[in-house]
């Protein structure tokens, strides 16, 4: 064995071997770290989109129902036949063509 008291720093031969002679291994590491965070982050927010766009699916889905309800209560208050019966129940009748006038500006 060798009786040396002299120690080497090994640690600061190993950065400096790293940062002198590997610099373009650094560099793909280091873009290959900046990849994978850019694609978890991406990652993400496409969920978040794909989750809001659900809601936003079902929110439509429910204003496309009530404007359906809507439009039926519509048609069925705006029936003649409904109309008519409650004009005859509250003693109307409908208007004489002499009665009519006409009103030109």
């Amino acid at each position: 064995m060798l009786e040396n008291n002299t120690r080497y720093p090994l640690h600061h031969i190993i950065i400096e071997d790293l940062f002198s002679a590997n610099k373009i291994v650094i560099a793909l590491l280091f873009a290959i770290v900046v990849t994978a965070l850019g694609t978890v982050w991406l990652t993400h927010q496409t969920r978040i989109l794909v989750a809001e766009n659900g809601q936003l699916i079902v929110a439509h889905q429910s204003l496309e129902n009530e404007f359906l309800n809507l439009k039926l209560e519509e048609a069925t208050q705006s029936d003649n036949t409904r109309i008519e019966a409650i004009a005859h129940q509250l003693g109307m009748k409908r208007v004489q063509p002499e009665q009519e006038v006409l009103i030109v500006e």
